[in-house]
């Protein structure tokens, strides 16, 4: 296919130049009908370009994508990726079906199984108690789930994990199909892994049945700007689009499509050489902070570790433990004393998302900041949570997700022994530390408390302040 057309770009251009007048949706007449102040802010381009145009602009711009990244099928979404989760998921799986699922996933894929009825049975991660953080599940441990439980729909695994490290796509999708289950993989980070052998495999170029990826995460789509891959013959592409028209917009955004549309043409364009110039700078950045003896800096080693199968070199996880401070603390330190905004912090280590847009300046600026933490660190202000154990986490799956949501419910100080009818989700990553269905433990509340202590971010709780937690009303203790 010709990957230097861009049909959705094209026709956006087309609408806006060939002098038509719309008595149709949106509203606001390609900006005519904004005030001065919003397009000084939001520009009005942004809104000359929001137009409704032919679906066969998206349905090419689709093909093109796919024939790109040697997919089978690509559907784009407007939504984020979360109803690409949603898409998906409902597609494999449904009320009262077994879907084998990474514990470590977005809260996006509990939320698919609430709306599915899917019965989930988890997949536990490896928990590597040296860094403590938790890995990607193996594809052994993928096999023995598959025995284990027969009877299983689907399977769904995050790779590579907000830290970097990923799993062993190819293992997994061969213990799979072996069992004849399609494999879901949420890839929201690698967009770009395509388009360069540096990089982790291309989950859809290594057996994966439907890959969701986030345009917006570390590449050039505009936010809500998601995609959906299909390979094989085990997931029916008009079910998934069937699935998606029951939860998705009917006006999507030509913003979002737009910016999909631009990305593929420049990855295939000049891809390889954006991200070598983007690993140049990221290798030369780690190896500049490495020689700051207070940090630790993850790096290529940590392939073997814990059965760690890939590694995203992209993601720069720092920790920070060594100067006696949280992660927590030191992504607000970086935010207020030298404005950097920086991906995810948690109680020893900060993460920074690098992509091939940030310049030599913008790597420079980093590097500073971390050279100037080192040499004058600010005073503690805050205990560092104590991240208990991976298997005092590890919950007992009382009730059926869906069951727990939709259960009436109460609040309760102390929750231990009784069943959540919540989702807490520390964020980002945005990995649920409870969900519906699932038995509190003292454990899980310390932590929360703890980390809410220490800064963590706790969007959904039903208390935000966690003196109280929702859990179902006649469960038992």
């Amino acid at each position: 296919m010709d990957q230097r057309r861009t049909p959705v770009l094209d026709a956006i251009e087309q609408f806006r130049h060939n002098d038509q007048y719309s008595f149709a949706l949106p509203g606001h007449r390609l900006g005519l009908g904004i005030d001065d102040r919003t397009a000084s802010v939001l520009s009005r381009g942004a809104f000359e370009a929001d137009v409704i145009f032919a679906k066969s602009a998206v349905s090419e711009a689709e093909e093109l994508l796919a024939d790109a990244v040697g997919a089978h099928h690509a559907v784009f979404t407007t939504c984020g990726s979360s109803i690409s989760i949603h898409t998906a998921m409902l597609t494999v799986t449904g009320p009262g079906r077994k879907v084998l699922v990474d514990r470590n996933v977005h809260k996006s894929v509990v939320a698919s199984l609430i709306l599915a009825g899917a019965e989930p049975v988890w997949l536990r991660p490896r928990w590597d108690a040296e860094n403590q953080i938790a890995h990607p599940a193996t594809a052994s441990d993928v096999a023995a789930a598959l025995k284990r439980e027969p009877d299983v729909s689907a399977v769904l695994m995050i790779t590579p994990t907000e830290y970097g490290t990923g799993a062993d796509v190819r293992g997994i999708a061969r213990a799979c199909h072996k069992h004849g289950v399609p494999l879901l993989v949420d890839e929201a980070w690698g967009a770009h892994f395509p388009f360069h052998d540096d990089l982790p495999t291309a989950a859809i170029q290594a057996g994966a049945d439907i890959v969701v990826q986030s345009l917006h995460k570390a590449d050039g789509g505009l936010c809500q700007a998601s995609v959906i891959l299909m390979c094989g013959d085990l997931v029916n592409p008009v079910d998934l689009r069937l699935r998606l028209d029951l939860i998705t917009t009917t006006s999507p955004s030509a913003l979002l499509y737009g910016s999909i549309d631009g990305f593929r043409r420049r990855m295939v364009a000049e891809g390889r050489q954006l991200l070598d110039d983007a690993l140049r700078r990221t290798n030369h950045l780690r190896a500049r902070l490495g020689k700051l003896s207070p940090l630790s800096v993850m790096d290529e080693s940590i392939i073997g570790h814990d059965a760690v199968a890939e590694w995203d070199p992209m993601k720069l996880s720092v920790d920070v433990s060594g100067l006696g401070l949280t992660g927590y603390q030191v992504m607000d330190w970086m935010s207020e004393r030298r404005r950097l905004s920086l991906q995810l912090g948690d109680s020893r280590r900060v993460i920074c998302s690098l992509t091939y847009s940030d310049s030599e300046v913008a790597m420079e600026r980093l590097a500073t900041a971390f050279e100037d933490l080192v040499a004058e660190p600010p005073a503690p202000d805050r205990p560092a949570p104590a991240v208990p154990p991976l298997d005092e986490l590890d919950l007992d799956q009382a009730m059926n997700p869906r069951d727990a949501y939709f259960a009436e419910t109460e609040q309760v100080a102390d929750p231990a022994g009784r069943i959540s009818a919540e989702m807490i989700s520390p964020y980002p990553p945005g990995v649920p530390a409870i969900l519906p269905g699932e038995r509190f433990n003292d454990a899980v509340v310390k932590y929360l408390r703890a980390g809410r202590a220490a800064g963590m971010v706790i969007p959904d709780a039903s208390d935000p302040e966690l003196a109280s937690f929702r859990v179902v009303r006649n469960g038992c203790h």
